[in-house]
């Protein structure tokens, strides 16, 4: 048992160490063999009058599995210790706020009249999704997966409350607010069913499975969890980026370079408000970490899923979404190497890991 426990944390720490190239390799593999991944996009489970698509089973894993690596006397840490998660959130809400309004200034300063619709209704989308449940795989220490856990399910609690605002306030800067208004109607239903379904209950459902099963049980499954949470992560980000290529077959490379530029700057200005509020509040790195990766990484599946209903004439839109999620991805390994080193895992089968 200890030795299984061993080798399964080894193999959790070697494969959280190549998690950026993992995900390259992902998007390479999307753009050269798209086809199974569209297939799965396009495939759904009927649960309880929800529709759970590939990408909602597999944020449900990542959410389970990580929530269920949270010791039971370190699930309520987070609200002991609050000042993490209520900057991470706060700096999360106030970005989301900003960054719309900000893109739709800058596109309408520039003469893009056109594509500053589209481009600015899929920022807000993007700003306003909940805290990515990915961002739990990066973090990859269990003191700071209990607060970020906690940012992830209040953001998405708060979510369906927060999307409409941003789009709201959105309208008032658009000089046209008609695709606003529609995915003001449209947004809130869409990603509250989603949000429901595949990031508030497995979190809870990992916290409670973790709590009920027996300490011998959970000592086994516990070196599986990581890998759980990262195969599903990078099942996710290939799923997802396989619903880029028929776009990028199909606009000019003009189109393309601009919605990339749009969801690389909106991406990177995320992440260095994360940064600048955690050296503003001086948190220790790993806390730091916490924070940057709460500000910057957004639930891209949930704001893709909604960007595809919401505005199905608008593919620049989508792609804005994919590039952002490409990015998050690439500047969080960045954070988290700036913060702290990856665990040893040397105790994960006393269900911690250990610095």
């Amino acid at each position: 048992m200890p030795a299984r426990s061993a080798r399964g944390g080894r193999l959790s720490v070697w494969i959280h160490r190549r998690l950026g190239p993992a995900v390259l390799l992902c998007y390479l593999l999307a753009l050269l063999v798209p086809g199974p991944g569209a297939r799965l996009r396009g495939t759904a489970l009927g649960l309880f009058g929800l529709r759970l698509d590939a990408s909602a089973l597999a944020l449900f894993l990542i959410l389970f599995a990580a929530a269920f690596q949270v010791p039971p006397g370190r699930a309520l840490a987070a609200v002991r210790q609050p000042k993490t998660v209520l900057a991470g959130l706060a700096a999360h809400l106030l970005t989301a706020f900003a960054l719309a309004p900000a893109a739709a200034l800058v596109m309408y300063g520039t003469g893009l009249r056109g594509p500053a619709d589209g481009l600015s209704a899929a920022v807000a989308l993007i700003a306003a999704a909940p805290v990515a449940a990915a961002a739990t795989v990066w973090i990859g220490r269990d003191g700071e997966v209990t607060a970020l856990l906690a940012v992830v399910l209040l953001s998405a609690l708060l979510s369906p409350l927060t999307m409409p605002t941003t789009l709201g306030l959105l309208g008032h800067v658009l000089l046209s607010a008609g695709h606003t208004r529609a995915l003001v109607d449209g947004a809130a239903g869409q990603a509250r069913a989603l949000l429901t379904g595949a990031v508030a209950l497995p979190c809870a459902l990992g916290l409670l499975a973790r709590r009920c099963v027996p300490a011998a049980v959970s000592g086994r499954l516990l070196p599986g969890a990581p890998l759980v949470a990262i195969a599903a992560m990078l099942a996710l980000t290939y799923v997802n980026a396989t619903a880029a290529v028929p776009v990028l077959h199909r606009e000019p490379w003009t189109v393309v370079a601009l919605c990339a530029a749009v969801g690389w700057g909106v991406c990177r200005l995320a992440f260095l408000v994360g940064s600048l509020t955690a050296r503003a509040l001086r948190l220790p790195p790993g806390a730091g970490a916490t924070v940057t990766l709460a500000c910057g990484m957004s639930n891209v599946s949930v704001s893709t899923v909604v960007v595809v209903q919401a505005l199905p004439g608008q593919p620049h839109a989508l792609l804005v979404a994919l590039v952002y999620g490409l990015t998050q991805k690439v500047s969080a390994r960045r954070a988290v190497a700036k913060g702290a080193a990856v665990p040893s895992y040397r105790a994960v089968g006393e269900g911690r890991a250990v610095r």
